[in-house]
């Protein structure tokens, strides 16, 4: 008896439980358990039943129209071998396709290429609906080679039929849709065509959407790759994933539910989001790999046995009133330490880390506390110091990075225009690095009436790539001086990069010489964009320029030589790609056409106008973006 009372009185845990259980027990337990707990065992099955229902009914219901396009599909592919000798036949097919299945929004027969002699490269009938019509175009092109998209490659490569994950059909149809692709072969076993029907991601939303099996459930689907196909939030659509949303939640549970709905697997969790309770009722679509899943908020399954249990809380409540005004005292009592120590912890937070604590002479949990709370004014002071430390060397770091910044673009000619005293040419160039340090390049001079002008972009950002550019730079001024071919300059920029170059890290780069009287224009790339050219006339367009490898890959590349001739008021735009893969804030490109179609509006524009409209149209289609590269730009006007 005397060692049960002395370990009660030793824990301040064990006697605040039993003061407050002792009241409580007698009053709820008998009332609240048996009822409770029998009703919420039944709500929860009739719940479970009723969501896995409705999940498979509509399970089913796409299952069955994933069939139907399919079997579409098969019924239709078998006339395409027998027209191989009438390519425009294929667009007849494609509308019989579309037409023969309501759910089908589009139809491609993607050729392999130059299957025929004269439509070259790229052939791929396709038709899709616009409005009430069904239209057709020509879908391949130099700007959207379905060769590689994965619809096209992945049902190649597994040599059967494929449902693709969703994605935006830029350059098709033009909306979010998912496509079914079928692999066509010659008697020879040969794949010669990928036969397609599109279906909108809008009908699987309506129809995930329509699952309601209580007024507050809401519902989505995934891919395979857990992108969320459909969701309630429309910006989440093919932009995050069922992972990421648990990262940032740090929910494992929703985490470890993502992995078995990508796996295919069926089954029911309980998750806390945004401050409520959910039932979390989730199956597979076997056709396609994706996942549907139907969430149930806590309080609108258990609204009914909710209601019970509030009317016997009412009951309960003048025992309620007793047990408070038993426990007041007691509480308050065994309380007051923690009251001192929170005057202690207070002061602390002010700073005070030398306040004084209460003293403590019991052994129990609040001797423990006690000597944590010093262990913790200890390991403060010892933090702060360390704080101290860090910030410090964080600040002669950035220092240092905004003094490397200031020396790398002193490195550039930056004094513009550069040659005022001439006539014959107007230049402007232009560097934005991404962070305080970049790797693109450019340099000018003019040597015995010929300009000589670079552009390069070194692999990767920051310090090592500054250091890069630098040597790139000074090698270029060194070189040129000896070398008169761009041939034999780059080889020999090439051939410095490359000798004991362990970082692997490469440069693409290209090299001009202007003939400023001819308007000879020699020039070589190294894996480089290619510059665009503006004549006077008001025509646009990319120079032909061989794309060659990159600067310090390979010693001892063979190099060679372009020449064309420039007329007078002809201009040249180089650039990094950091000004054609500038992406806003939903991973769109600036893109080449962009890029062309605002040089045609300004090519009669001067250089510094030219330079100043493209990184204002680049900054406009960020819409404030983080700028992921560095963006350098170089306009020359031969006049």
């Amino acid at each position: 008896m005397n060692k049960l009372k002395y370990f009660i009185l030793k824990s301040f845990s064990l006697r605040l439980t039993l003061y407050i259980l002792l009241t409580a027990a007698t009053i709820f337990v008998i009332t609240l358990l048996l009822s409770y707990y029998s009703a919420y065992s039944h709500v929860h099955s009739e719940a479970q039943e009723k969501a896995e229902v409705t999940l498979d009914n509509t399970i089913l219901q796409i299952d069955n129209v994933l069939n139907s396009v399919e079997t579409a599909v098969h019924n239709i592919a078998w006339l395409v071998p027998t027209a191989l000798d009438n390519p425009e036949y294929m667009y007849s097919l494609t509308k019989k396709l579309i037409e023969s299945n309501p759910y089908i929004c589009g139809s491609a027969i993607a050729f392999e290429p130059f299957s025929f002699e004269d439509k070259g490269r790229f052939y791929s009938p396709y038709s899709y609906r616009e409005g009430d019509s069904i239209v057709s175009k020509q879908l391949g092109t130099a700007d959207y080679d379905y060769h590689y998209m994965d619809w096209y490659q992945i049902p190649k490569l597994l040599g059967s039929k494929y449902w693709s994950e969703p994605y935006y059909d830029a350059g098709g149809a033009n909306l979010i849709m998912t496509t079914f692709a079928y692999p066509l072969y010659d008697a020879e076993g040969r794949m010669y065509a990928i036969f397609t029907a599109d279906i909108s991601l809008e009908w699987f939303a309506d129809m995930v959407n329509n699952i309601k099996p209580y007024p507050n459930s809401y519902n989505f689907m995934i891919g395979r790759g857990g992108s969320f196909l459909v969701h309630r939030r429309k910006e989440a659509i093919l932009n995050e994933t069922i992972f990421a949303n648990s990262i940032y939640s740090n929910d494992e549970v929703l985490n470890e539910t993502g992995h078995k709905m990508v796996d295919g697997k069926k089954g029911m969790t309980k998750l806390d989001r945004e401050g409520h309770k959910f039932y979390l009722f989730y199956a597979p679509i076997k056709a396609t790999g994706w996942s549907v899943a139907v969430a149930c908020m806590y309080s609108d399954i258990f609204a009914g046995i909710d209601h019970m249990r509030n009317i016997t809380l009412l009951v309960a409540l003048l025992g309620l009133l007793l047990m408070t005004l038993f426990c007041y005292y007691t509480i308050r009592r065994q309380t007051m330490p923690l009251k001192r120590f929170a005057e202690s912890a207070t002061d602390i937070a002010h700073g005070d880390f030398n306040a004084k604590l209460p003293v403590i002479y019991s052994r129990d949990e609040m001797r423990i506390l006690s000597d944590s709370f010093r262990y913790m004014q200890k390991s403060l002071k010892k933090y702060i110091e360390e704080l101290k430390d860090t910030t410090a060397k964080k600040e002669r770091i950035e220092s240092e990075l905004r003094i490397a910044h200031d020396i790398q673009m002193g490195m550039l000619p930056k004094i513009f225009p550069p040659f005022p005293q001439r006539n014959d040419v107007e230049l402007h160039a232009r560097l934005v690095p991404a962070k305080e340090v970049g790797g693109d390049l450019y340099d000018f001079f003019i040597n015995d009436n010929k300009l000589y002008f670079i552009v390069g972009d070194v692999s990767g950002k920051g310090v090592p790539a500054s250091l890069l550019m630098a040597v790139t730079c000074r090698l270029f001024r060194t070189v040129s001086s000896h070398m008169l071919a761009p041939s034999e300059i780059v080889s020999a920029l090439n051939n410095a990069l490359a000798d004991s170059n362990e970082s692997c890290m490469f440069c693409t780069f290209f090299l001009g010489i202007l003939d400023l009287k001819s308007g000879e224009l020699k020039y070589c790339n190294a894996g480089h964009n290619p510059p665009v050219i503006m004549g006077g006339d008001g025509k646009v367009e990319f120079m032909s320029v061989n794309s060659n490898i990159p600067l310090g890959l390979m010693e001892d590349f063979a190099y060679e030589d372009e020449c064309l001739v420039l007329e007078k008021g002809t201009s040249l735009f180089l650039y990094t790609d950091g000004v054609t893969e500038a992406e806003n804030g939903v991973k769109e490109l600036f893109s080449d056409d962009k890029l062309l179609h605002l040089l045609k509006e300004n090519c009669n524009c001067s250089p510094d106008e030219i330079t100043d409209r493209v990184m204002a149209g680049v900054v406009s289609h960020a819409s404030g973006a983080e700028q992921s590269d560095d963006i350098t730009m170089m306009c020359i006007k031969f006049k």
